[in-house]
């Protein structure tokens, strides 16, 4: 009897229906947040991270964001702003100078570093400068 059709759309139906009922959503939403689901969530994201249909999925969705009109548009005004413009300056010059294109990134990430924690500083000053305790 448990393999027969009819057993099996009984099972279906009930179980349909016992998705349904508030006692299954409570019981689900507690396994949510156990740390059991946690830990488990937290191996499969790490092992899917590394698998290959991961790798290919991530390749084509950069692809596509680079030649869509988004994109382009954030490309755009990162090579204008004031980090892309430090950043674009130091890697031609250590890339001319050198010619090792992996010292003129590091080079360029380095420049633009230095262009985000000074504009963090700025910022820091000009915030505590209009304090309302002054």
């Amino acid at each position: 009897y448990a393999k027969t059709e009819k057993r099996k759309a009984y099972l279906r139906a009930y179980q349909k229906a016992y998705r349904k009922t508030e006692k299954q959503k409570a019981a689900r939403k507690a396994y949510q947040r156990s740390e059991k689901q946690k830990a488990y969530q937290k191996a499969y994201h790490k092992a899917y991270s590394k698998t290959e249909k991961r790798k290919a999925y991530q390749k084509a969705y950069q692809k596509a964001y680079a030649q869509s009109e988004r994109g382009q548009a954030v490309r755009r005004a990162w090579r204008q702003s004031e980090k892309g413009k430090a950043y674009m300056k130091a890697v031609n010059e250590v890339c001319k100078n050198t010619g090792n294109k992996e010292q003129a990134q590091i080079a360029g990430k380095q420049a633009a570093a230095f262009i985000r924690e000074s504009n963090k500083a700025k910022n820091g000053l000009d915030s505590s400068s209009i304090s309302p305790h002054s």
